[in-house]
């Protein structure tokens, strides 16, 4: 008797302790935020000092913050999840932003700024307890249309590069098909569907293990938050609201740059990880079903499709900072 009662007192004290890690493990976000809003003043600091070289180390370092929520993804469940919620700080904070200026013109718009993030992380969830396959087919439907526009928009960005008058050229043509009043609620709706299925996959699969799949997880919820901040700044804020042109320099806070432009300093590294994010979420899926055909070259595609996002994101982010088009005005 006395024995039984000495167990259950062990198992008892080891659930507590158990409990209190993994709600300790939600102070690694709490303190990388910090740290991140810090660097993201540094950014500011020696762009405004010409800092040359610091400039790039406190871009590298803002970037760099987020990602080392990968280092605690495989300990335990809620290491997991305090690593994805980590590596999402980026994004989360433009869209707490962005909805928050949402909600500052009151009635519908507030509901919208509560609801947007409700109906996809709470949707998600309850989506969570559907059969597997139907998920994955829904994933898969809206993938394709999906990653047909973000390649369509991110080669637009590169054009920015060479001037401003080519990304106009070349956005103008695109919109055509993707402001269509039919295909863009039909993008719209893919999104949503997307984003819902994505985040009942991640909350599915939650024991997932490997690192590979860690990654593939956190560049979708990335995206997710990404892609839901993005189109409220640019539908709702940019076009319902302010009735602003969403071109590239609405994207780049302005005729001087991410650099040089007024609290853009937040986007820098949330354009670069959310372009990085892309190609590592297509890499993965790339990589799993060509593992399921067992072809050897399924990590070499995923590192490849992996290295040409960093390349197409530096490109990118150097245009949004000036290189090009936009430091010469044309």
């Amino acid at each position: 008797m006395g024995a039984t009662l000495t167990a259950t007192s062990h198992l008892n004290r080891t659930k507590v302790e158990t409990g209190i890690r993994g709600v300790l493990w939600f102070l690694y976000p709490l303190c990388v935020f910090l740290i991140y809003k810090q660097a993201l003043h540094a950014i500011s600091f020696t762009a405004a000092n010409e800092g040359g070289l610091l400039v790039v180390l406190a871009m590298a370092a803002a970037i760099g913050l987020p990602l080392t929520g990968l280092a605690i993804v495989q300990r335990s469940l809620p290491a997991a999840f305090a690593g994805y919620l980590t590596i999402v700080i980026p994004p989360l904070i433009t869209a707490t932003g962005g909805l928050l200026r949402v909600g500052e013109h009151g009635g519908y718009w507030t509901a919208l700024a509560v609801s947007v993030p409700t109906v996809v992380f709470g949707g998600g969830a309850a989506l969570s307890l559907s059969p597997g396959k139907a998920l994955v087919k829904a994933h898969r439907a809206t993938a394709l249309a999906l990653g047909i526009f973000v390649l369509a928009h991110l080669t637009n960005h590169l054009f920015a590069l060479h001037s401003l008058a080519a990304h106009k050229a070349v956005q103008d043509a695109l919109r055509v098909v993707y402001r269509n009043p039919v295909i863009e609620p039909l993008l719209i709706a893919a999104l949503i569907a997307q984003a819902l299925s994505g985040v009942a996959l991640v909350w599915r699969n939650r024991y997932r293990q490997g690192f590979l799949n860690h990654v593939q997880a956190a560049s979708g919820l990335f995206l997710t938050v990404f892609l839901c901040s993005h189109v409220t700044a640019a539908l709702v804020n940019g076009r319902a609201l302010s009735h602003t042109e969403t071109d590239f320099l609405f994207a780049s806070g302005g005729p001087a740059g991410l650099l040089h432009s007024r609290g853009a300093v937040t986007l820098i590294p949330y354009y670069f990880l959310a372009s990085v994010a892309f190609f590592t979420h297509v890499g993965g899926a790339m990589r799993r079903n060509l593992l399921r055909k067992r072809s050897p070259l399924a990590n070499r595609v995923n590192a490849g499709v992996f290295a040409l996002g960093v390349v197409v994101s530096v490109l990118i982010l150097a245009a949004l900072c000036g290189v090009g088009g936009l430091s010469r005005g044309v």
